[in-house]
This record gives C-alpha cells, structure tokens and sequence, in this order.
C-alpha cells in the first residue's frame, strides 16, 4: 500500500518521476478507487453547508448520489477522456492502429490520469478552504447568480433549467471543480508525455483536444443524467466490456512484470532468472530476437538452465530452424529426462515432423505417450 502511495506524495516534488512509477506499477483498479474516494470526499467537503442537512434526513440516499455522481466523474475519464488522449497522442505520433494502441497504453494511461486527478484534487483542497474564509467564494458565486439571472431573463427555459441554474449547490460545486481542474490537466500533460515518450508539446496538444472533445460532450451526458450511472448500465458495461478490460489488466500486469525482471537484471546483470523471465514477456510478445537474446544470456550465466535452453529450441523451430531445434531439445534432455512431465518428447516429435523426419517424429512422439 505503501509503495502505491509513494508516487503520489512524489507528484508534489518529483511529478515526472512520479509519473514514471505510476505507469508501471500501479494497478488500475487502485488508482480508480483512489480517485473515487478523494472525490467524495471533496465534494462533502465543498459542499458540506448544502450536504449537512439533507445527510440528517435521508442520510444513506444523500451519499449514493454523491458516490454516483463522483462515479459519473470517473467514468467520463475512463470512456472518453484517456481513449481521446490515446487517439490524439497517437494521431500526432503514428504507432499502430488505435485499436492496439488503446489494448496496450489505456491501463497505465488511465492509472496516470487517476493519479493526477487525485492530486489536483489533494491541492484544491485548501484552496477550497482559502477561497471560503478569504470570502473570494461568496463573490465568485453572487456575481454568477447575478449573470445566472440576468441568463434567465433572456431566455424561455422550462422550470425545473431555471431551478437548476439558480440552485447554490450548482455554483458551488463548479467553483470548486474549476480551482481542481487546471492542476489536473497540469498533471494529464506529464501524465501524457511519461506513458507514450512524446514531446511536451505534443502532449499538450492531446491534452488540448481531450478537454475540448469533453467539453463538447459534457452538455450532452448532463442531459442523460442519472441514466449513466444507474446499477443496472453498471452491470450491463461490466458484462459487456469484462473480457476486454480482463485483457487490458493483462496488459498491465505484463507491463509490469517486464518493469521488475529489467530492473533486477539491471541491479544485477548474473540473475539468470531475471533474463529468462524477460525472455519469456519478449517471446509472448512474438519479439523472437530479443527473447532468443535473453535466454542466451541466461544459459550463459547458467548453463543448466534448462527452461531455458527448452526456450530457444522453441525459438529455433518457429524460425523454421529444426536442425537448431533438435540441438537445443537434446540439451534439456541431457540435463533433465523428465522436463515440464516428458513435455520435451512431443516439442521433439514436433520438430522432426516438421523436418519431414518420420522415423523420428514418431519415435519422440512415442516416448512422449509412454512417459505420461
């Protein structure tokens, strides 16, 4: 917990740096509950005068339309504002198509943007406090009525609008929303230029377009109102998207992994382990020399490493090499019979077959069946 808590305590010291940790360590759901939990909790702060006395009467309803509408918050980032990140950064940088894009940066991208509307929050905090004993509030809100009313004068508008329009609890919730959001998009613009390794320039840019794409839809989503975060959409998102962001999380988790075994191959360069595991998130990714290069190197370290050199014999039968197949398989077997239950006996059976080497194929394969 400790360690998820660090770069945010950095973001006010070292927020590049921060940055960096959050995109490859912290998990998404963490960050996204994180920044459920410091919403509400500025929005009762904010808004206590108005909340203080309804929270007396219906107390349980009062905190379910805050969690909602702060959930509400959370889902506009999630849906709208990181893919729109995602398709103006690559949009100004080409790295593939959005779709693939969006599988492999949204999780660390959304962690890093949580993590930024978490501390833009933290800093509105006593900004809030200021603005309220200083008076600065007051003003800001009576001089917005009085424009609200002169707004209202003008137009035909249906009475629950103008009720909405005048009610305090609207103003003062955009007045605190408005001291929190220059810090956020502060943050978003590292956030950007830390998760894809762009310019600041062009992180700022998509930053730009991501605030006017929600500026543009925030009208529309308010007229839906409770309909977004309504349990029963919840759900039906949930069961819709689970297998989509199931993989999105994989990808994370990969990230990750890949982020701790360089860093102990890194501190300390005769960690066989450490080079094989890279090996393995190279070869998953179908990065064939560089997962070849890997497991190299921890044969070279230990040449008993057996998973590793059963690796490279894999390596060496999807590049179409079986003869170098067959060398690495012989390998394993000359350490270690047994290898993964006899798994070894049907990657050499494989092999020859693909050799066209019958008499082989068939002699491997049956020892294959013997064996298990």
């Amino acid at each position: 917990m400790l360690d998820l808590l660090q770069p945010l305590l950095m973001m006010f010291y070292a927020p590049v740096r921060a940055m960096g940790l959050v995109r490859d360590r912290a998990p998404l759901g963490f960050a996204a509950v994180l920044a459920l939990l410091v919403k509400v909790a500025y929005v009762f702060y904010t808004q206590w005068a108005y909340l203080g006395g309804q929270l007396r009467l219906g107390g349980v309803f009062v905190v379910f339309a805050v969690v909602s509408a702060a959930v509400g918050s959370l889902l506009l980032i999630a849906v709208i504002f990181v893919p729109t990140l995602c398709f103006f950064t690559n949009l100004f940088e080409r790295r593939g198509s959005f779709s693939l894009v969006l599988q492999q940066e949204f999780a660390p991208l959304a962690s890093a943007i949580f993590y930024a509307w978490v501390a833009a929050h933290l800093v509105a905090f006593p900004l809030a406090l200021l603005a309220r004993t200083s008076g600065f509030e007051a003003d800001v809100i009576a001089q917005s009525q009085q424009l609200s009313e002169a707004f209202i004068a003008q137009q035909q508008m249906p009475p629950e609008a103008v009720a909405q329009i005048r009610d305090p609890r609207e103003l003062v919730g955009s007045f605190s929303l408005m001291l929190m959001l220059p810090f956020f998009f502060l943050w978003s613009i590292i956030a950007v230029r830390e998760v894809f390794r762009v310019a600041w320039l062009r992180a700022l840019a998509a930053v730009v377009g991501g605030a006017v794409v929600i500026f543009l839809v925030s009208p529309i989503l308010r007229q839906l109102g409770g309909l977004l975060t309504s349990p029963f959409l919840l759900v039906m998102l949930f069961l819709l998207l689970r297998g989509y962001f199931g993989e999105v999380m994989r990808t994370q988790r990969a990230r990750a992994s890949f982020r701790q075994n360089l860093e102990a191959a890194t501190l300390n360069p005769a960690d066989a382990s450490a080079h094989y595991n890279l090996g393995l998130i190279h070869l998953q990714r179908r990065e064939l020399d560089e997962a070849k290069e890997r497991f190299t190197r921890a044969i070279e370290i230990d040449t008993d490493e057996v998973d590793a050199h059963f690796q490279l014999g894999r390596i060496s039968r999807m590049q179409n090499d079986p003869a170098g197949a067959i060398k690495r398989f012989e390998e394993v077997v000359a350490r270690d019979e047994s290898h993964a239950q006899h798994e070894i006996w049907r990657e050499i059976g494989a092999t020859y077959l693909a050799a066209n080497q019958y008499a082989d194929a068939e002699d491997a394969l049956e020892r294959f069946l013997e064996r298990r």
